[in-house]
């Protein structure tokens, strides 16, 4: 019954913040690098500075750490300026949300897609991939992801 209720809770929170991620950033205007025309359109706070870890300029916030209490999967927030991206990398199943701006996502052998405010990408546990910003615009995504798959 537990697995059950943990399943219906994640699936209710991902609806909530689905819905939230239709009023993030606007995704109709474009900047150049160097711009910060849109920067302020983002509906989440943009975190901590992570960017020794990108390509670019990026930001985290934790919305939602993996507890034992409520057993959501971990639930964060990156918001990535023009022309930012990950690294190529693998981890655990993952759900991409486009909240905001204008985003790249792609799997190794795959050619890359736009992610656009309101999509969603489901990326299998072992793919190796990478996403982020366009060049012209900021972009923000809530991720929820299996952060303890191995």
């Amino acid at each position: 019954m537990k697995k059950a209720q943990s399943f219906f809770s994640a699936m209710a929170l991902s609806s909530a913040l689905l819905a939230l991620s239709l009023t993030g950033c606007a995704s109709t205007k474009t900047v150049s690098a160097s711009s910060d025309q849109n920067k302020s359109d983002c509906q989440f706070e943009f975190g901590t500075n992570v960017s020794a870890y990108f390509t670019g300029t990026a930001y985290l916030k934790n919305l939602i750490p993996l507890d034992d209490t409520y057993n959501f999967p971990e639930t964060n927030v990156v918001t990535f300026a023009p022309d930012s991206r990950s690294g190529w990398h693998v981890h655990g199943g993952m759900y991409v949300i486009g909240v905001g701006g204008v985003g790249l996502y792609q799997e190794e052998g795959k050619d890359a897609i736009i992610i656009r405010k309101g999509d969603v990408v489901q990326i299998p546990a072992g793919v190796k991939h990478w996403h982020g910003s366009t060049k012209d615009s900021w972009f923000q995504q809530i991720v929820v992801y299996d952060k303890n798959w191995k």
